[in-house]
């Protein structure tokens, strides 16, 4: 699984995401073998010196395409007058027969950057199933996040968003008899719930909205490390970003040396 995330703000889109992918692979003997491997990419930029940049959740590869030979094809498409919502669908359109091809459930992808000429921030969230395709643009201010959000939402809003159901699921075993207890619970557990979000300015400057997302990606590698299991994400957390008047920029970026650095510090 992933943890990924993207930031539209007025002076353009903040994209991250952790490095880790999950390779499930079937033997001859009818086992399913599972290998983590934490290297992977899964932020791009849209070919090179663009205003446009890419960041995927989900499916680790479409059969045998990788997500940057797929989002290389989209760059040999777009054009300088391309808006970022042409794009979107464009990279729909190239990715779902592939994965109706290859029988791949469902992707996701945040699509960023700047129209032409207005030079207005725009990002997308682009869920794609083999038969069905929904790209919804990120409200200016809001930050999303994706894969694995629960630890986000739980520092976020102060608690886990499964624990209202949790709770109600209890009280209906101790047959408490009260008409419309699930809806009055629900609606009561909403409004106390408010004040303990961590809402601030939302419009962030930049480099603030860097520092949001690489801060909420931290927490959810470290909390995922330490909890029993398998992690569902890790590896170096990875940032990019388009501002508004200049072209993609990497924050955080590992080499692609990464893999074979035996030791910290190397």
């Amino acid at each position: 699984m992933t943890i990924a995330a993207a930031y539209l703000v007025s002076e353009g889109v903040v994209l991250g995401a952790d490095s880790s992918t999950t390779v499930q692979v079937s033997t001859p003997q009818g086992t399913s073998i599972v290998q983590l491997l934490t290297h992977s990419q899964k932020v791009f930029e849209v070919g090179c010196n663009s205003r446009i940049g890419v960041c995927t959740w989900g499916a680790g590869n479409v059969g045998v395409y990788s997500h940057r030979t797929l989002i290389a094809q989209l760059s040999d498409k777009i054009t300088e007058k391309t808006t970022i919502e042409e794009a979107a669908n464009m990279f729909a359109d190239i990715v779902m027969p592939r994965m109706k091809e290859y029988k791949v459930p469902f992707i996701g992808y945040y699509m960023g950057g700047w129209n032409p000429e207005v030079r207005t921030p725009a990002c997308f969230r682009i869920e794609l199933k083999p038969e069905e395709k929904i790209i919804n643009p990120l409200q200016q201010g809001l930050c999303s996040f994706s894969g694995n959000p629960l630890f986000f939402t739980r520092v976020f809003r102060g608690f886990d968003p499964r624990l209202p159901q949790n709770v109600l699921d209890e009280l209906k075993k101790e047959d408490i008899s009260c008409e419309g207890l699930e809806d009055k619970f629900l609606k009561a557990f909403e409004r106390a719930s408010v004040p303990l979000a961590s809402v601030g300015f939302q419009d962030l400057p930049l480099r603030e909205a860097l520092d949001f997302i690489y801060s909420y990606l931290h927490i959810t590698v470290k909390a995922e490390k330490f909890k029993f299991g398998p992690p569902s994400c890790g590896g170096p957390i990875e940032i990019g970003f388009i501002s508004t008047d200049r072209l993609f920029r990497w924050v955080r970026h590992k080499p692609f040396y990464s893999a074979i650095v035996e030791q910290e510090g190397e």
